[in-house]
C-alpha cells in the first residue's frame, strides 16, 4: 500500500501532466507514453474535445468508437463533452457518433447543409435525440432555416445559445422557446446599409418575443457590425431602453468559429453578464440604456 508521501507526489504529477496535455493536443499524445498510468490520466483528456473536420476523420472516430478494444462504450459516453461538427455529416453518421457519445454538453454546429436531392432530411435536432447539451453554437448546423424545430427533446436543456445565422432567417423562426435558456447571442450584422423601419420593427419585436417565451434568459446579446452612432444602431437603442438584459457587441474576429466549449466563449459570456448588470432572485436590475462592448 503506497505511502501518503506517494500518494501526494502522484497527485502532484497528475497535475502536471493534465495541466500539459490541456495545453496543447500534440503534448498530450506524447505523455500517453510515458506509462500506463500516465496513459490512463490523459487519455480522458485526449477524447474530452471532439473535432469532426471532414468525412476521413469522422471515419476514423467511427472506427475507434464502434471497433475498440481497449475502451467501452461507458468510456466515451463518460468522457466526450465537447462535439465541434464543421462540415455536412451524414445524418446516419450523426446518429452513429451521439448514441455511443451520449453525454455529450457543448455541441458547435458550423456548416451549411447541403441542398437535399431527394425529399427534405430529417432534421438535425432530432437526429440528436440521445444528446442533452447545455451550451449550443451553430451557424447554419442544427440551426437549419426555416425550422430548427425547437421544440425537439434536443433542446430541452440548452442554457447558452450562440446563434451566428443572419438575422433575415432567425427572425422568421416560429416558437423561439427554450425553457433552460439563460443566454442568448443573435446575429444583427448588416453591412453598410441602413435597415428600413419595417426591418427594425421586424427585428425588435422578434427579440421580444423571444424574451417573453425564454423566461429564464439572463443576457440577450445582438452582436453588430454598425458603430453606435448610426442610425439603425440608434434606432434599435431606443427600441431597448428599458430592457436591460439586452446588450449589443462587437467582436474583433467575427469570422472566428465560436466553438460552444472555449475558453474564448466563456469569457464572450462572462463579459457580456457584466454588461448587463445584476440579475437576482427579483429579476433583472433597474432598465439601462444598452451598451455596446467591444470583444477582443
Amino acid at each position: 500500500m503506497p505511502s501518503q508521501d506517494a500518494v501526494l507526489v502522484l497527485d502532484i504529477l497528475r497535475i502536471i501532466f493534465e495541466t500539459a496535455a490541456r495545453k496543447e493536443k500534440r503534448t498530450a499524445l506524447r505523455l500517453v507514453l510515458v506509462s500506463h498510468l500516465v496513459e490512463s490520466w490523459i487519455e480522458p483528456i485526449l477524447y474530452e474535445t471532439v473535432y469532426l473536420y471532414r468525412q476521413r476523420t469522422t471515419n476514423k472516430f467511427l472506427r475507434t468508437l464502434e471497433t475498440s478494444t481497449s475502451k467501452s462504450a461507458v468510456f466515451f459516453s463518460t468522457h466526450v463533452k465537447s462535439l465541434c461538427i464543421l462540415y455536412d455529416m451524414p445524418l446516419d453518421q450523426v446518429g452513429r457518433v451521439t448514441s455511443i457519445c451520449s453525454g455529450i454538453q457543448n455541441l458547435t454546429t458550423w456548416f451549411l447543409p447541403m441542398a437535399p436531392s431527394g425529399p427534405a432530411s430529417t432534421p438535425l435536432s432530432y437526429t440528436l435525440e440521445a444528446l442533452r447539451p447545455r451550451k449550443l453554437a451553430a451557424w447554419h448546423g442544427v440551426l437549419r432555416s426555416p425550422e430548427p424545430h425547437f421544440e425537439a427533446p434536443f433542446f430541452s436543456q440548452v442554457t447558452h445559445l450562440t446563434v451566428v445565422n443572419i438575422w433575415e432567417e432567425w427572425t422568421s423562426w416560429p416558437a423561439f422557446s427554450l425553457p433552460a435558456l439563460t443566454h442568448l447571442s443573435l446575429d444583427f450584422t448588416f453591412g453598410a446599409r441602413v435597415l428600413a423601419e419595417e426591418e427594425i420593427i421586424l427585428i425588435s419585436e422578434a427579440v421580444k418575443v423571444i424574451l417573453r417565451a425564454c423566461v429564464h434568459i439572463r443576457v440577450c446579446a445582438l452582436r453588430i457590425d454598425q458603430p453606435e452612432q448610426s442610425p439603425t444602431i440608434t434606432s434599435m437603442f431606443d427600441r431597448f431602453r428599458s430592457e436591460s438584459r439586452v446588450v449589443f457587441f462587437r467582436h474583433h474576429e467575427p469570422f472566428r468559429i465560436r466553438e460552444a466549449h472555449s475558453d474564448m466563449e466563456a469569457a464572450i459570456w462572462d463579459t457580456l453578464e457584466s454588461a448587463v448588470g445584476g440579475f437576482g432572485a427579483d429579476g433583472p436590475s433597474l432598465p439601462t440604456l444598452v451598451p455596446i462592448l467591444e470583444i477582443d
